[in-house]
């Protein structure tokens, strides 16, 4: 006799979450600042599950205001982390009570803001979206000489403004420019062999001891493990279009040269 097979089963998952940090109950002040990062950071972000961080607030914020802001960014929020009677409030908006007690934090090295944006965190208890992560190529990528089962990725030529390229759970090599407007995403160490004049995001999940290099450093932006620095003004002589290293230390982002 045979078992008919479940239309539903439950498994345990491990979801890495992006937490988004409160330090003010005022909406319009978070919108604005969540406005202002998302700028910031691109497309890095889209389709990140988000858990909000709220431990720090006496009241709880305009919770439908804020998660229109939040979806608005293509962030799902899941969850909260927050204090009673916030955590309630909370819940009664739909999401769910979650802990994260086990997570490092690493925030930008900008000045304070209403809303921080920190690493990607475990949450403990199985989510709908278990395998949120950045997502692939929005236009085909040039020619890739990766191997199958290497740990690295390797894009041979030039990426253009509005490609992006995502390596999971690998290293990524580009061999050319990446331009103004494209988008180089690892979750392990970048290098890019020419001029790197778009956005890299090394550690997309959380790898602290990722790295960036290059051997011609104008971006626009770059990250290590969701610490990001947005690269608007001009940078020191013996970094602009330089060989240089991104890294983490002492949670902070660090921009050196590259010896000779």
């Amino acid at each position: 006799m045979t078992t008919p097979t479940a239309a539903l089963e439950f498994k345990s998952a491990t979801l890495y979450t992006l937490r988004a940090m409160l330090h003010t109950d005022q909406t319009d002040e978070l919108v604005a600042s969540l406005n202002q990062r998302m700028r910031d950071a691109g497309s890095f972000f889209a389709g990140e599950a988000v858990v909000i961080d709220a431990t720090a607030l006496q009241q709880a914020p305009n919770w439908d205001e804020l998660l229109l802001a939040f979806s608005s960014h293509q962030l799902p929020v899941i969850g909260v982390v927050a204090s009673e009677p916030i955590a309630q409030s909370a819940i009664d908006h739909g999401l769910a009570s979650v802990e994260l007690s086990n997570a490092t934090v690493r925030t930008t090295s900008a000045p304070q803001s209403a809303v921080e944006v920190s690493e990607p965190v475990q949450a403990p208890t199985p989510m709908p979206k278990a395998n949120a992560q950045a997502a692939e190529p929005a236009t085909p990528a040039p020619e890739s000489a990766n191997t199958a089962g290497s740990p690295t990725m390797v894009i041979e030529g030039p990426l253009r403004s509005g490609q992006r390229v995502y390596s999971r759970d690998a290293d990524l090599i580009v061999m050319g420019v990446v331009s103004q407007g494209a988008e180089v995403i690892a979750d392990g160490n970048i290098h890019v062999y020419g001029p790197l004049r778009g956005k890299a995001m090394a550690g997309a999940r959380g790898d602290g001891q990722a790295r960036i290099f290059t051997t011609s450093l104008d971006a626009e932006l770059v990250a290590v493990a969701g610490v990001y620095r947005v690269i608007d003004a001009g940078l020191a002589a013996n970094l602009h279009r330089k060989p240089a290293m991104v890294f983490l230390k002492d949670q902070a982002l660090r921009l050196e040269p590259l010896a000779d």
